[in-house]
Protein backbone atom coordinates (compact mmCIF):
# COMPACT_ATOMS: atom_id res chain seq x y z
CA UNK A 1 0.00 0.00 0.00
CA UNK A 2 1.18 3.22 -0.57
CA UNK A 3 1.39 5.97 1.90
CA UNK A 4 2.29 9.52 1.54
CA UNK A 5 5.68 10.95 3.32
CA UNK A 6 5.81 11.99 6.40
CA UNK A 7 8.86 13.87 8.23
CA UNK A 8 8.82 11.10 10.97
CA UNK A 9 8.90 9.14 8.26
CA UNK A 10 12.34 10.71 6.82
CA UNK A 11 14.62 8.03 8.62
CA UNK A 12 13.40 5.18 6.22
CA UNK A 13 12.85 7.43 3.59
CA UNK A 14 16.42 8.39 3.74
CA UNK A 15 17.39 4.52 3.90
CA UNK A 16 15.22 3.49 0.80
CA UNK A 17 16.62 6.84 -1.01
CA UNK A 18 20.41 5.68 -0.30
CA UNK A 19 20.12 2.73 -2.30
CA UNK A 20 19.95 4.87 -5.87
CA UNK A 21 23.30 5.51 -7.42
CA UNK A 22 23.99 9.22 -6.66
CA UNK A 23 22.05 9.21 -3.55
CA UNK A 24 24.26 7.39 -1.40
CA UNK A 25 25.91 10.82 -0.31
CA UNK A 26 23.85 12.21 2.71
CA UNK A 27 24.19 16.11 1.61
CA UNK A 28 22.82 14.67 -2.40
CA UNK A 29 20.08 12.89 -0.41
CA UNK A 30 19.19 15.92 1.75
CA UNK A 31 19.53 18.01 -1.45
CA UNK A 32 16.48 15.77 -3.01
CA UNK A 33 14.01 15.96 0.25
CA UNK A 34 14.57 20.23 -0.57
CA UNK A 35 13.90 19.84 -4.62
CA UNK A 36 10.51 17.78 -3.43
CA UNK A 37 9.72 19.70 -0.62
CA UNK A 38 9.72 22.69 -2.58
CA UNK A 39 6.85 22.73 -4.95
CA UNK A 40 3.29 21.06 -3.90
CA UNK A 41 3.79 19.65 -7.86
CA UNK A 42 6.58 16.97 -6.26
CA UNK A 43 6.04 13.22 -4.01
CA UNK A 44 7.56 11.29 -1.97
CA UNK A 45 5.48 8.16 -1.58
CA UNK A 46 6.35 5.03 0.82
CA UNK A 47 5.54 1.19 0.44
CA UNK A 48 4.05 -0.53 3.12
CA UNK A 49 4.06 -4.24 2.85
CA UNK A 50 1.29 -6.05 4.82
CA UNK A 51 3.28 -6.82 7.81
CA UNK A 52 3.99 -2.97 8.12
CA UNK A 53 7.35 -2.63 6.82
CA UNK A 54 8.07 -0.13 4.24
CA UNK A 55 10.26 -1.37 1.10
CA UNK A 56 10.14 0.32 -1.27
CA UNK A 57 9.64 4.64 -2.07
CA UNK A 58 8.71 6.39 -5.51
CA UNK A 59 9.36 9.89 -6.38
CA UNK A 60 7.17 11.51 -8.46
CA UNK A 61 6.29 14.82 -10.29
CA UNK A 62 2.84 16.06 -11.32
CA UNK A 63 3.72 18.01 -14.54
CA UNK A 64 1.35 18.39 -17.34
CA UNK A 65 -1.58 15.94 -16.79
CA UNK A 66 1.14 13.19 -16.52
CA UNK A 67 2.49 11.69 -13.29
CA UNK A 68 6.72 11.78 -13.83
CA UNK A 69 8.45 9.10 -12.23
CA UNK A 70 11.47 10.54 -10.67
CA UNK A 71 13.02 7.47 -8.73
CA UNK A 72 11.65 4.53 -7.43
CA UNK A 73 13.94 2.35 -4.97
CA UNK A 74 13.37 -1.07 -3.50
CA UNK A 75 14.78 -2.80 -0.58
CA UNK A 76 17.79 -5.08 -2.18
CA UNK A 77 16.13 -8.56 -0.84
CA UNK A 78 13.27 -7.51 -2.44
CA UNK A 79 14.20 -6.79 -5.85
CA UNK A 80 13.64 -9.82 -7.74
CA UNK A 81 10.29 -9.89 -6.82
CA UNK A 82 7.51 -8.82 -8.41
CA UNK A 83 7.07 -5.67 -5.56
CA UNK A 84 8.13 -2.87 -8.70
CA UNK A 85 5.02 -3.83 -10.81
CA UNK A 86 2.87 -3.69 -7.70
CA UNK A 87 4.06 -0.26 -6.24
CA UNK A 88 3.51 1.06 -10.26
CA UNK A 89 0.62 -0.47 -10.13
CA UNK A 90 -1.11 1.53 -7.52
CA UNK A 91 1.06 4.27 -8.25
CA UNK A 92 -1.16 4.32 -11.45
CA UNK A 93 -4.36 3.77 -9.40
CA UNK A 94 -3.63 6.25 -6.52
CA UNK A 95 -3.27 8.56 -9.64
CA UNK A 96 -5.79 7.07 -12.51
CA UNK A 97 -6.59 10.43 -14.12
CA UNK A 98 -2.91 10.88 -15.15
CA UNK A 99 -0.58 9.13 -17.37
CA UNK A 100 2.32 7.37 -15.68
CA UNK A 101 5.40 8.40 -17.39
CA UNK A 102 9.24 8.20 -16.86
CA UNK A 103 12.34 10.39 -17.08
CA UNK A 104 14.89 9.52 -19.38
CA UNK A 105 15.89 6.78 -17.06
CA UNK A 106 13.34 5.47 -15.70
CA UNK A 107 11.26 5.11 -18.92
CA UNK A 108 13.11 1.21 -19.04
CA UNK A 109 10.74 0.76 -15.75
CA UNK A 110 7.52 1.94 -17.01
CA UNK A 111 8.18 0.48 -20.12
CA UNK A 112 8.83 -3.33 -18.72
CA UNK A 113 6.00 -2.13 -16.43
CA UNK A 114 3.59 -1.77 -19.36
CA UNK A 115 4.88 -5.13 -20.82
CA UNK A 116 4.15 -6.81 -17.46
CA UNK A 117 0.77 -5.58 -17.56
CA UNK A 118 -0.02 -6.51 -20.76
CA UNK A 119 0.89 -10.16 -20.55
CA UNK A 120 -1.01 -10.60 -17.67
CA UNK A 121 -3.79 -8.70 -19.19
CA UNK A 122 -5.68 -11.47 -21.64
CA UNK A 123 -7.03 -10.42 -25.24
Amino acid sequence: MLVKYRLDYKKIALGLLSYIPGLRNLQHLEAEFAWYAASPNRELLLWRDSDGHFTAIVGVEHVYGVLLLRHISITPALRDSDLMFNVLDALQTYNSDKILMGTIAGQKIINAWRRHNEQRTPN
